[in-house]
């Protein structure tokens, strides 16, 4: 099972691994794109409510009595009825997203009283920061994640339609050109999971698996939802790990893949990713299923250990044009000798990922596979800017390499490979894809943070390399961006000196010189450590206050980055945050969002409404995906 947020993290898929893929296309190469029409509607209808949207707060009284009527002239969805024809399903189009300039919407002539968000958009909410009703996302730790969801999302499925979920997941699952949009797979594919497994009516969950072979355009996301049907299946209580819809969307996306992807799926790797293959097969009973003969001989191949294919079974006949390779193949999986791999290799030119880890220990085989220096790969700017590699990324596997370890000899590779990539840390920054929204960025300087490190998997990070890290990037990749702080007890904002010309050495010594100094009270007498310290003040609305009062600029995105987002929030709830927020969307951007990063927290540092969309959003502490949802956001990916 997974851990943590991003099943292409650079930590879990290694570093050559994980950044080389990444710099070729955003996320992953195989399978086909998600830019479909479907994520598009997603957008606009997310956009339309948007647009909608309330821009004073209510009396609850009130808010109440109009949400009562608007029950009652609406029929729930789970209540209408069935369509007598089935539908006619549309290939999904691969078609990339348009990246076009925000555009402002027309103001609204009169305020509308905010409902409910829908049981889709909860969803669709879930799929990104794992949460449906708090817009708060903290890194999560998937084995909780299933029983602590599972019943929200159960209920939340059953009031939507099919149509409906199928249209949702295509927006928030696939690869290609629109994959720097997308969430990580995590939580979309639990939502199927639970879709597919506790959906009663079998016509609903009929067109959803139909759908199944275009959500699931990995083998890694399908490994990842077989395990999810399995936690799924034994909050049930059912004996079995499969049910009989999810066993034939499983064998409809093997029937679905090209005889070589098969064949790939089985000769990459250890033998632990066929080996799981092998025993999903088996437990979907596909020899009983109708496929073509040359991708029943594959199957059979996947599902088949080593020694009894040592003997070229009949089986494979239809599979004779690969023969070579597959005995190749063969032959290094049952090799004792890594010695004798290098000319097997050498004959079938055969990569890297086709030879068992075990035979890698050969300096020689090793120092034939590399096919080009990887070093000279992540240096070239061309492909940085293609690879869109944000720095927050780097910079945390960059941390992860020099986490000190229990064993006191370091490894001199483990300590070349951080240096190395701390230089393409540094270079990393202005080579982003810029997010093209007006962004106002405020940054807590308080040098009573800036020496701390974050907490939690994040221990070995500061706090002051972690806002520079996501400050820096946005400032450097977007033409519109202004960044400012807090620089005294009054609460005044103040810009900071930041330059497109710096680089990021000279950008964190900005911030250090800027002595934001908190006053201590008092003493200890043993260590002098003060025994009170009066903060800098740090208010969020004070952030929109002058927003609202500056006549020169306006914003679409206000991105807060703080030790903490409750200090300095009246009430400790959203109230008067969404208020603030309701009047600058009307009076100034009708798409505006507010984005806090609470770096050194890891709840909620506030009370948000479950009823209606305040166009606000928590980021606890720091992971991989800190941009991505960032910028979704900002898009109206989500709220």
């Amino acid at each position: 099972m997974k851990k943590a947020k991003g099943s292409g993290s650079l930590g879990s898929k290694g570093l050559s691994r994980g950044l080389s893929s990444g710099l070729v296309v955003s996320k992953g190469s195989s399978g086909s794109g998600s830019g479909s029409a479907s994520a598009g509607l997603a957008e606009s209808s997310v956009a339309k409510r948007d647009a909608k949207e309330q821009q004073q707060p209510m009396n609850k009284e009130s808010q109440a009595a109009k949400e009562s009527d608007a029950a009652k002239k609406k029929k729930p969805l789970k209540d209408e009825p069935l369509q007598d024809e089935p539908m006619k399903e549309e290939p999904m189009k691969e078609e990339p997203m348009k990246e076009e300039p925000m555009k402002e919407e027309p103001l609204q002539a009169e305020s509308i009283a905010p409902i409910s968000i829908p049981a889709i958009d909860k969803l669709r909410r879930y799929c990104f920061i794992g949460s449906t009703d708090c817009p708060v996302y903290a890194p999560p730790t998937l084995d909780l994640a299933v029983e602590i969801s599972f019943s929200t999302l159960r209920d939340l499925c059953a009031q939507v339609t099919d149509a409906e979920l199928a249209e949702c997941l295509a927006g928030v699952l696939g690869s290609g050109p629109n994959a720097e949009h997308l969430p990580r797979p995590n939580e979309p594919l639990l939502i199927l999971a639970v879709f597919l497994s506790t959906r009663e009516d079998e016509k609903q969950r009929k067109l959803v698996r139909s759908r199944f072979p275009d959500l699931i355009t990995s083998e890694s996301d399908l490994l990842l939802f077989v395990q999810l049907v399995r936690r799924v299946q034994k909050l049930l209580d059912r004996q079995t790990p499969f049910n009989r819809t999810v066993r034939k969307a499983i064998l409809d996306w093997y029937g679905h893949q090209s005889v070589d992807r098969l064949l790939h799926l089985w000769s990459v790797g250890d033998g632990t990713r066929w080996a799981a293959h092998r025993d999903l097969l088996h437990r979907c009973h596909f020899r009983d299923a109708d496929f073509r003969p040359e991708v029943m001989a594959a199957l059979k191949l996947l599902s088949s250990p080593p020694k009894e294919l040592a003997q070229w079974p009949t089986f494979l006949t239809p599979l004779s044009h690969c023969r070579a390779i597959i005995e190749g193949v063969l032959k290094l999986r049952l090799l004792q000798d890594p010695e004798q791999a290098l000319p097997i290799v050498k004959k079938l030119s055969l990569s890297w990922e086709h030879v068992p880890l075990q035979l890698l220990n050969d300096p020689a085989l090793a120092k034939f596979l590399p096919g080009a220096p990887f070093a000279d790969q992540l240096l070239d700017e061309k492909k940085l800017k293609a690879g869109n590699v944000p720095p927050v990324r780097l910079l945390l596997e960059d941390m992860r390499l020099r986490r000190p370890r229990k064993v006191v000899v370091v490894c001199p590779t483990r300590t070349q490979r951080a240096n190395f990539l701390h230089r393409v840390y540094e270079a990393s920054f202005g080579q982003n894809k810029a997010l093209g929204r007006r962004l106002h960025i405020t940054l807590n300087l308080e040098q009573f943070y800036l020496g701390k490190h974050l907490s939690g998997r994040c221990r070995s990070l500061k706090y002051l390399d972690a806002l520079v890290a996501l400050a820096f990037g946005y400032f450097r990749s977007d033409p519109k961006v202004t960044v400012q702080f807090w620089h005294d007890r009054s609460g005044q904002l103040k810009t900071l000196p930041w330059t497109k010309e710096m680089s990021l050495a000279e950008a964190t010594a900005c911030c250090q010189n800027q002595k934001v100094v908190s006053h201590a009270l008092g003493g200890n007498h043993y260590n002098d450590y003060p025994l009170q310290v009066l903060k800098t003040k740090q208010a969020l609305t004070d952030v929109l206050d002058r927003a609202l009062e500056d006549e020169k600029n306006t914003y679409d995105v206000f991105l807060v980055l703080v030790p903490g987002a409750g200090r300095g929030n009246p009430g400790n709830n959203s109230k008067s945050l969404a208020a603030l927020m309701d009047d600058y969307r009307e009076k100034r951007s009708s798409n505006a969002k507010f984005v806090m990063v609470s770096l050194r927290q890891h709840n909620a540092s506030m009370i948000y409404s479950g009823a209606r969309n305040e166009n606000l959003l928590e980021l606890c502490s720091l992971d991989e995906h800190t941009p991505r949802l960032i910028n979704a956001f900002a898009r109206r990916k989500f709220y």
